[in-house]
């Protein structure tokens, strides 16, 4: 047998307390990681973003600039959308000597893949769907999927997950 694969995500404590890090800290780092916590998009993908891309319809993740290579459509949620209506330069420069100081200053354990996987936790907790997950995330498997990331946060950490906002 195989040993069940674990993902490392950010509690929302971690996350709360990275975003208002970054928000103090280096303000123009916010659109990447939002775009990585709160929707899931790799960090080469964030990479090819351009805000253009970015529509009140979703994020429009482009054939050309998806791992996959097939487009898909990621739905903007009420607390991302006012993360990114912060503004900020896409894609961000010097981004990893940049993350490094934000990590270190926010004081939180950084996995790989960890925004990624701490979005696909919380919205499979918040939405019940992994159909509805995967399609978000360009997935095409709904049972790795569900296999990985059910059980990982509540309903209730999600619903506060999905409440962080930029406090101004």
């Amino acid at each position: 047998t195989s040993v069940q694969f674990e993902p490392c995500i950010f509690n929302p404590e971690d996350a709360r307390r990275l975003m208002e890090v970054t928000f103090d800290f280096d303000p123009s780092m916010l659109p990447y990681l939002s775009l990585g916590i709160f929707a899931g998009i790799r960090p080469e993908e964030i990479d090819r973003l351009r805000w253009e891309d970015i529509t009140k319809n979703g994020i429009n993740i482009r054939g050309k600039n998806s791992k996959t290579r097939q487009r898909r459509i990621v739905r903007i949620s009420a607390n991302l959308r006012a993360w990114l209506s912060l503004g900020g330069p896409l894609p961000p420069i010097n981004k990893i000597k940049r993350l490094q100081a934000i990590r270190e200053a926010a004081r939180v354990n950084w996995g790989q893949d960890i925004m990624r996987h701490t979005y696909a936790s919380y919205h499979l907790a918040y939405h019940c769907s992994p159909d509805r997950t995967a399609h978000e995330m360009g997935h095409r498997d709904t049972q790795m999927l569900y296999r990985h990331y059910r059980h990982l946060v509540t309903k209730e950490d999600a619903e506060v997950f999905w409440s962080i906002d930029p406090i101004i």
